[in-house]
């Protein structure tokens, strides 16, 4: 005859070996269903570079900050499926300069977390983040799933935008 504490320990390990299985088999159907992403547009009407000083430190130098005026339209329902639990998107700019040649700065960003607000139309959106310059931009999204791995993609890549000339910020 088996105890109690042993009959239930086999029970507890049969529960968890279905529930890893079925775990398993949820992650696994989440990249066997396509999204098929309409194309987006993305527009920078409005970039302007200031010089100027950050306000957290006493005796910074002049900096150069950008301010990024831009029009996005996308529709991202066709990446909810039953096992998306939210979308992260973002706004990237890449940017080089003589002494870093890579950068990336995300300037806006959005956690959408229902295919009901899935469909964007920002209209003159402004950055969320400070950067200092700006040369490409991109619109790259993070599906992050119920279960399994996180994954994400691009949905739009614009031209090169090229830098005003830098003024000074008046008083």
């Amino acid at each position: 005859m088996h105890s109690t504490w042993q009959r239930l320990s086999n029970v507890s390990a049969l529960a968890t070996s279905v529930l890893l299985v079925l775990l398993t088999a949820i992650a696994a159907t989440s990249y066997v269903i396509p999204a098929n992403l309409d194309p987006a547009t993305l527009k920078v009407p409005h970039l302007n570079v200031v010089l100027g000083r950050p306000q957290y430190e006493r005796r910074a130098k002049e900096r150069e900050y950008a301010f990024v005026k831009f029009d996005l339209k996308a529709d991202l329902a066709p990446l909810f499926n039953w096992n998306t639990k939210q979308v992260f998107v973002y706004l990237l700019a890449d940017y080089a300069n003589t002494r870093y040649p890579e950068n990336s700065v995300v300037v806006w960003d959005r956690i959408i977390r229902s295919p009901k607000y899935a469909r964007l139309n920002v209209q003159d959106g402004k950055q969320k983040y400070e950067f200092k310059e700006i040369t490409d931009t991109f619109r790259r999204y993070q599906i992050q799933p119920w279960v399994g791995m996180l994954r994400s993609g691009e949905v739009v890549r614009t031209e090169p935008v090229a830098f005003p000339p830098v003024r000074r910020r008046t008083q």
